[in-house]
């Protein structure tokens, strides 16, 4: 069955926790707290959520009835996540940039940008990240944000497919045909053909254009095959 959107919003209403911001980072997280559909959390260099909104909690984890203020990331989402956003974060730091950051969380394409924020004095530097959904992978960066990539995803719905399948699933989202899928991937029509049945069938769909649905909410790319898979965590 495919995904609806719905279940981003489904828990939106509840209260976001949050670590009591003081001073100007007050009035930043005010304003942002409640946004229908912007996610936004801050966090810090050592590895701590500090804040983070519903609508981030549903967008990384499913749901907003998790407490995420005063836990390490690692603890929340994975140790491999918060590593790898730590050492973006420092990197910033040392070249006192903002950073743009797209990836796949729960089989969906997000656009994330780290921010540095005023830190109470003696803390480790925090960053407001704000998240959004976004298809649009011609999206122009401004200068003044630093690129960063990452080498890790976390496919939701997607997670049952092979490495093979998924290069299939992105090239079927390009409108390829078999036989073009075919000569990329140096394989027969007939081996394409059997990978599409089985995409279908692990899915739940009936045809191509379900199928390319999926790799769609995903901005999928064949190069997302060859990404470290983190699994989602039990909060």
């Amino acid at each position: 069955m495919m995904e609806n959107k719905s279940e981003y919003n489904r828990e939106a209403g509840s209260q976001s926790q949050c670590a009591a911001p003081e001073g100007a980072e007050a009035v930043l997280w005010k304003t942002i707290e409640s946004h229908p559909f912007i996610g936004a959390s801050i966090v810090n260099t050592d590895g701590y959520f500090v804040c983070a909104n519903d609508r981030a909690k549903i967008m990384y984890l499913g749901t907003a009835n998790v407490e995420v203020a005063g836990r390490r990331m690692g603890e929340v989402v994975s140790e491999d996540w918060a590593k790898e956003r730590i050492e973006l974060m420092k990197e910033l730091e040392r070249e006192d940039k903002n950073g743009f950051l797209r990836h796949i969380r729960r089989g969906r394409s997000l656009l994330v940008t780290y921010s540095k924020i005023p830190t109470p004095e003696g803390q480790p530097t925090r960053y407001l990240v704000l998240i959004g959904e976004c298809g649009d992978e011609n999206l122009k960066i401004g200068p003044e944000y630093k690129i960063m990539k990452t080498g890790l995803v976390n496919l939701g719905p997607l997670s049952s497919l092979t490495k093979r399948e998924i290069e299939v699933l992105a090239l079927i989202a390009k409108g390829m045909t078999t036989d073009e899928i075919a000569k990329q991937l140096n394989r027969s029509p007939k081996t394409i053909e059997a990978h599409r049945s089985s995409l279908a069938r692990k899915l739940g769909v009936k045809n191509r254009v379900q199928l390319a649905e999926f790799a769609m909410k995903a901005s999928l790319d064949p190069h997302h095959a060859d990404l470290k898979r983190i699994p989602d965590k039990s909060n």
